[in-house]
C-alpha cells in the first residue's frame, strides 16, 4: 500500500509588514516566499523608461524608469522595433547588427520590463522583450518564438499540447511557451488564459501612450496571486489561509482560472499561528544558519561569497556498515537531497560548487549525481548541472528568481560590518594608539579626543597609560579617552583640536632648536676659523705694503717734526745724570726698535694673544725705564700732560705718532716749576710713576698700521742716549690721551 502525501499550501499574512507563503510535504518545508513591505518584488513589472546615456564601451544604455536607480539595458535585450538608426548610417549597412551607439540615443523613450530586481549598488536589469505570465501560458509580445516547457518530458503530453495551442487564435506578432500546468487542460481553459493575457498586454500599451516621461505602467500581482499561480499543482490537498481578506483574495483568483479547485481553499481559525502548528518556524530559523544538519549525523556547510556559493559536505558522526567509502556515499546522498532543498529555500543563485566526500567507487559517484538532478527537477529557476570531478567537486548554476532570502530579511551587522568577526580588544586599543601618534606627528595638534567602548577605553587607560603619557610628552598634546556605551566594539571616534597658528610655528621652532643651535655652533666656528685665516694671510701680504707706505710718508714728516723737536728742546742738557744705568739705558734702547721697526708691526699683526701676553711681560721694565728717565732728566724737561681718555682701545692699539698738526698747534701753557736736585726728582718720581703705570698697564704692542715712531728715532742720533730715555718716557704718558700729543723735545 502506497504511503499518503499530504502536500499543503500555507498563507501568513497576520501582520502586514511581512507576508509569507510556503509549501509543506508531510510537515517538512519545500517551498518558502517571504515579502516584506517596502521591500516588493519589481521583477515583471512594466516601467515606461527614458534613456540617460549609453555606453559604447559596455554596449549598453542606462535608463531612468522613475526609481532611485537607473535600470540597465545591453544591446542584447533591445527590441528591433525600438532601433531608431542615425541619419549617417548608409541603407546598405542597416541590414547587419547595429551597435548601441548607432540606434539608441539619450532622451529616447522605451518600453521596459525588469528582468531582475536591484541587487546591492547595481540597478535593476531591463529588457524590452516584454513577457506576460499567466496560469497555463506566458506570451510574448513582438516575438516570433513558440514552445512548450522542458519540464513537460512525456512525449504524449507533449504531442497533446502541441494539437490544443494549434486550435488556438493566437494574435499574430506575439510568441508564447506552454507552462507544465497546462497538461491535461482543456482547450477553452487555455483559450480563456490567451485572451486575459492579451488584453492585459493591450492595456498596458495605452496606458504607456497616456504617461509622460519615466514611470511604473504595469505593476505584477501580489505574493498571494503570484505564489499561487506559480505554485499551485494538482496534488496540493489543501489551501490554508490566516486573514479573511486574504481569503477572500485567493478565492477569487481560484475561481476565475481554476474554478474546480476554489473549494480547497479554507481560512485557519484557530489561535495557534498557522506556521507554528505545522512546526515550520524552527525550520525556517535553520534557513539562516550556516551550518544543516543531516539525518545520519553529518552536516553542509553553506557559504555564500560574492563570486560562488560553496557548500562543503562534512560526514560527522555519520558511520556505514561497509566501511569509509560506503559512509561517504550514505552521506553524499543524503546531502545532494538536502542542497537542492536549500537552494530553493534560500534562493541561492550563480555559479555554486559542492565539495562531496571523496569516494572512490564511480558508480557511487553516479548515483550521486543522478539524486541531485532528481531533486532539482522541482525547482522552478532553470539549473545546469556538471559531474564530479577527480577532486570530489560538483559545479553547477541556478537561476536567481528573486532576492535571496538572507538579503531580504537580515541587515548587515553594525559590529563587523557582515565580515562575521570583529577585532579584539587588544587589537582596536593599538589601532587608536598608531592614530593619535599619527595624528600628533603632524605638529599642529593641540589636543586628541577620542571615543571608544567602554572595553577598550578600560584596556588604554589601565594597560596603555605609560604610552599615552609618553605621546603626551613628546609632542605637547592632551590626549583625551572616553568610554561610551553607547558605541559597538568595532566603533571608533577621533577627534582633533588644532594648534593656533602662532603657537604652531612656535612649537616649530622649539622643536629644531637643538638642531639649529649645533648647527649654528659649528658654522661659527667655521667662520671664525676662516676669519682669523684670511686675516692673517691678508696681514702677511699687506705687511710689507704698509710698512712701505708709512716709511714714506714719515719721511715727508721728518723737516717739521725736526724743527719742532729742535725748538722746544733748546737749552736742555743732554748728558746723562748720575741715575741712569748701563743696564736700564740699553733696555730702553732696545724697548723702542722693538716698538717702531718693521718687524714688530709684521709681528702684532698676526694675533691678538701674542700682543697681550708680550705687553705684559715689558711692563715692568718700561716702568723702570720711564722712571729713570724721568729720574734723569731736569723738571724742565718733564712734561705734565692732561688726563687720558676714556678710550682706553685706542690708545692701547695706537701707540703716540708724531703728527705735522701736532708741530703745528700752539704749546699748552704749563705751571713753571723749580729746578730740584735729584732727591726732590727722586722724591717725586713715586708720582710720575703713577701716571705713566695705567697706560703701561694697558697698553699692547703698537698696531701695526699707526707705528710712526721710527723718524724720531732717526732724529735722535749718537750722542744723545739719555735724550732716547726721556723721549719713551714722554711718549708713553700721551698713550692714555684720545689725540696724539707732542713729543718731549730732544736734545742735539
Amino acid at each position: 500500500m502506497d504511503k499518503v502525501v499530504s502536500k499543503k499550501m500555507l498563507i501568513n499574512v497576520m501582520h502586514p509588514e511581512e507576508a509569507r507563503v510556503a509549501i509543506v510535504h508531510d510537515g517538512r518545508l519545500m517551498e518558502l516566499n517571504i515579502e516584506i513591505s517596502g521591500k516588493e518584488q519589481t521583477k515583471g513589472n512594466i516601467y515606461k523608461g527614458v534613456v540617460l546615456r549609453v555606453e559604447p564601451g559596455l554596449q549598453a544604455a542606462f535608463v531612468d524608469i522613475g526609481r532611485a536607480k537607473p535600470g540597465f539595458l545591453q544591446m542584447g535585450e533591445l527590441h528591433p522595433d525600438f532601433w531608431q538608426w542615425r541619419e549617417d548610417i548608409p541603407e546598405d549597412q542597416r541590414k547587419r547588427r547595429p551597435r548601441i551607439q548607432e540606434v539608441l540615443r539619450r532622451g529616447q523613450e522605451l518600453l521596459v520590463q525588469v528582468e531582475k530586481d536591484e541587487r546591492d549598488n547595481k540597478g535593476a536589469a531591463l529588457t524590452t522583450y516584454v513577457s506576460m505570465p499567466g496560469r497555463y501560458m506566458v506570451i510574448m509580445p513582438g516575438s516570433d518564438s513558440t514552445g512548450i516547457s522542458r519540464k513537460v518530458e512525456q512525449e504524449g503530453a507533449r504531442k497533446k499540447l502541441k494539437e490544443i495551442v494549434a486550435g488556438l487564435g493566437i494574435p499574430e506578432g506575439i510568441g508564447y511557451i506552454i507552462r507544465t500546468e497546462a497538461v491535461g487542460r482543456t482547450p477553452e481553459e487555455l483559450q480563456k488564459d490567451l485572451d486575459s493575457l492579451v488584453s492585459m498586454y493591450n492595456s498596458i500599451k495605452q496606458s504607456a501612450t497616456e504617461i509622460n516621461g519615466a514611470g511604473e505602467v504595469y505593476r505584477d500581482s501580489g505574493l498571494i496571486i503570484r505564489f499561487i499561480r506559480d505554485y499551485f499543482s494538482d496534488d496540493i490537498d489543501e489551501v490554508l489561509v490566516d486573514s479573511k481578506e486574504a481569503c477572500s483574495e485567493a478565492k477569487a483568483f481560484f475561481r476565475e482560472n481554476m474554478p474546480t479547485c476554489e473549494k480547497l481553499v479554507k481560512q485557519h481559525k484557530e489561535k495557534r499561528p498557522i506556521f507554528s502548528r505545522f512546526q515550520l518556524e524552527e525550520q525556517i530559523d535553520l534557513i539562516y544558519e550556516k551550518r544543516v544538519p543531516l539525518p545520519s549525523g553529518g552536516s553542509l556547510i553553506i557559504e555564500p561569497t560574492e563570486a560562488l556559493v560553496s557548500i562543503d559536505v562534512n560526514s560527522g558522526k555519520s558511520s556505514g556498515e561497509r566501511g569509509i567509502e560506503d559512509t561517504a556515499f550514505k552521506t553524499n546522498v543524503e546531502a545532494a537531497e538536502e542542497v537542492a532543498r536549500q537552494l530553493r529555500l534560500r534562493d541561492l543563485g550563480g555559479l555554486i560548487v559542492i565539495d562531496f566526500i571523496d569516494m572512490r567507487d564511480r558508480k557511487h559517484n553516479q548515483e550521486v549525481e543522478k539524486v541531485l538532478k532528481q531533486a532539482l527537477k522541482m525547482d522552478k529557476a532553470r539549473v545546469n548541472i556538471g559531474r564530479i570531478s577527480d577532486f570530489g567537486m560538483l559545479e553547477m548554476s541556478r537561476q536567481r528568481i528573486a532576492k535571496t532570502l538572507n538579503d531580504a530579511i537580515h541587515l548587515a551587522c553594525p559590529h563587523c560590518e557582515g565580515r562575521g568577526k570583529v577585532k579584539s580588544v587588544e587589537a582596536m586599543a593599538l589601532s587608536f594608539l598608531r592614530k593619535v601618534h599619527g595624528a600628533a606627528a603632524k605638529g599642529n595638534i593641540a589636543e586628541v579626543q577620542g571615543g571608544l567602548p567602554l572595553e577598550v577605553a578600560y584596556y588604554l587607560l589601565n594597560r596603555k597609560k605609560r604610552e599615552l603619557v609618553q605621546i603626551e610628552n613628546d609632542y605637547d598634546i592632551k590626549v583625551t579617552v572616553k568610554g561610551k556605551t553607547s558605541f559597538l566594539l568595532n566603533q571608533l571616534e577621533l577627534e582633533t583640536v588644532k594648534r593656533e597658528k602662532s603657537f604652531v610655528d612656535e612649537s616649530i621652532k622649539i622643536e629644531t632648536s637643538a638642531a639649529a643651535n649645533d648647527k649654528a655652533v659649528v658654522q661659527a666656528e667655521k667662520d671664525l676659523n676662516d676669519t682669523i685665516d684670511s686675516e692673517e694671510l691678508h696681514s702677511e701680504e699687506t705687511a710689507p705694503v704698509e710698512a712701505a707706505k708709512k716709511r714714506k710718508r714719515r719721511r715727508k714728516k721728518k723737516k717739521h717734526a725736526t724743527d719742532a723737536v729742535n725748538t722746544e728742546t733748546a737749552g736742555e742738557t743732554s748728558e746723562p745724570t748720575d741715575l741712569d744705568e748701563p743696564g736700564s739705558h740699553e733696555q730702553s734702547g732696545q724697548d723702542i726698535p722693538a716698538e717702531s721697526g718693521p718687524d714688530e708691526i709684521t709681528t702684532e699683526s698676526e694675533g691678538v694673544s701674542k700682543t697681550k701676553k708680550r705687553k705684559r711681560r715689558r711692563s715692568k721694565k718700561t716702568h723702570k725705564e720711564q722712571e729713570t728717565d724721568v729720574t734723569g732728566m731736569p723738571p724742565e724737561s718733564v712734561p705734565v700732560e692732561p688726563e687720558a681718555a676714556t678710550d682706553t682701545e685706542s690708545v692701547v692699539a695706537e701707540p703716540a705718532p708724531t703728527e705735522p698738526e701736532a708741530a703745528e698747534k700752539p704749546k699748552r701753557k704749563r705751571p713753571a716749576r723749580k729746578k730740584m736736585d735729584v732727591g726732590a726728582i727722586e722724591a717725586t718720581a713715586p708720582v710720575a710713576e703713577q701716571v705713566v703705570e695705567p697706560a703701561e698697564v694697558q697698553k699692547p704692542s703698537p698696531a701695526p698700521k699707526k707705528a710712526r715712531r721710527s723718524p724720531v728715532k732717526k732724529t735722535i742720533e749718537e750722542p744723545a742716549e739719555p735724550a732716547q730715555e726721556t723721549v719713551t718716557a714722554t711718549e708713553e704718558k700721551p698713550k692714555r690721551a684720545s689725540r696724539p700729543r707732542k713729543k718731549a723735545p730732544t736734545p742735539d
